[in-house]
């Protein structure tokens, strides 16, 4: 969790690299979408808050899916 945390302080952060942020947003995006396992129940409704759209979005379909097993 603390890694996501880190994470999410470079992202919320303006004065960070735009071109950083984004690949944080994809990679975090990706790894959601294609390897939701890596991540704990709490870290996936932890990132479905988080402020940018795309990964709150992802992070939403791993939950639906998982409430539908």
């Amino acid at each position: 969790m603390s890694t996501l945390e880190a994470l999410h302080a470079i992202v919320s952060d303006e004065s960070a690299p735009q071109i950083i942020r984004d690949h944080i947003v994809d990679s975090l995006q990706f790894a959601l979408r294609n390897q939701p396992g890596y991540f704990t129940l709490k870290e996936i409704q932890w990132l479905a808050q988080w402020d940018d759209t795309r990964i709150p979005i992802a992070a939403a379909k791993v939950l639906n899916e998982m409430k539908m097993v």
